[in-house]
């Protein structure tokens, strides 16, 4: 591999460090500016690219909460795992919103099988505690952010990265195979604020580059998601309810499958530091507290109210490593039957 790396045209700059590894062209800085520091094929450079790669396996095989449409504007979604369905892209036109919850440490991860395309003056919004630490989109190809674009978030490409003229990103840009290019941008790293989880280590503030060459990211910095230095519990929710609403029943809230029978949930976790304790809520009410790695838990669905519930298990590692899933499911109205009586 090898290149350079460096903006087209640059009035602006890397609010972090930028680094590049194989390879030792740095161009455009200045008249650029670095406000961090930068690592050329050094150490730090290369540890990097090596936590790069792990983190993108992980975030790449994390498993599936729900499935994200060909364009996620106009959307807003809580925290979760989405995949690109029948589509292999992802595009961005207009706003989406990622909302927390009031969980700060909510993380956001989007699975991208080929490409990530924002349109121009697209944004990512981020509310209710949400933060671009903990917003990851691992694109199976190459990633272009439209003119003008606001994005959140940290980028891991497979190949590379196109930041067109005026966009501002909170987050990083982390290209494994390929140029990370930018033209007249801002890139701001994003560390997470203080009280939530976060572990430090290379990989922050990848930076800008060519549109000819390779240029892996390096960095140092915070993170709050994947990566092989804060991985936290895997969690797997399964069992929650397949029935559909009887006829003639009401319907469930939107996107929601819906039972009136009580039912088993199952949890499974995996973590490699070990599990300290799982707490289980119900639309968040602590139901269960164990340090159980596989366990059950019966939901009494006849007790809830009719519409969409939440189950969520956050889960702790002996390492200090925390992570929380979510899964939703409907509560339906019986269906009513009248008794026919012969005469």
């Amino acid at each position: 591999m090898g290149g350079e790396i460096g903006p087209e045209k640059c009035g602006k700059g890397v609010n972090g460090d930028l680094g590049l590894d194989p390879g030792s062209a740095v161009t455009g800085f200045p008249p650029g500016a670095v406000n961090g520091a930068q690592h050329v094929s050094d150490a730090v450079a290369k540890q990097a690219k090596t936590d790069l790669t792990a983190g993108y396996k992980d975030a790449a095989g994390r498993p599936l909460s729900a499935t994200a449409s060909p364009d996620a504007g106009g959307r807003t979604l809580t925290a979760g795992v989405y995949r690109t369905g029948s589509v292999p892209s992802l595009g961005l036109t207009g706003n989406l919103t990622l909302d927390a919850q009031g969980d700060p440490r909510a993380v956001f991860i989007f699975q991208i099988e080929s490409t990530l395309v924002t349109a121009t003056d697209s944004s990512v919004s981020l509310i209710n505690g949400a933060q671009a630490c903990n917003v990851y989109w691992q694109v199976g190809s190459s990633a272009t952010l439209g003119t003008r674009t606001a994005f959140k978030g940290t980028i891991l490409a497979l190949t590379s990265i196109s930041v067109n003229n005026g966009v501002a990103v909170e987050g990083r840009l982390l290209a494994r195979n390929g140029a990370v290019t930018l033209i007249n941008d801002t890139i701001t790293r994003s560390p997470c604020a203080a009280g939530t989880d976060t572990a430090t280590g290379p990989g922050t503030g990848t930076g800008p580059g060519t549109d000819t060459g390779t240029a892996p990211g390096a960095g140092t910095g915070s993170r709050g998601g994947p990566g092989p230095d804060l991985v936290g519990p895997l969690v797997t929710i399964f069992g929650l309810p397949g029935l559909r609403q009887p006829p003639g029943a009401p319907r469930p809230p939107a996107g929601s499958v819906c039972t009136a029978r009580n039912f088993t949930a199952s949890v499974r976790i995996r973590d490699r530091a070990g599990i300290r304790t799982a707490k289980v809520y119900l639309d968040g009410r602590l139901v269960r507290q164990t340090s159980r790695t596989r366990f059950s838990l019966r939901i009494q669905v006849r007790g809830l109210r009719i519409g969409r519930h939440r189950i969520t298990v956050v889960a702790y590692d002996r390492a200090g490593n925390r992570s929380r899933t979510s899964r939703r499911f409907g509560r339906c109205a019986l269906a009513l039957t009248v008794p026919r009586f012969p005469g």
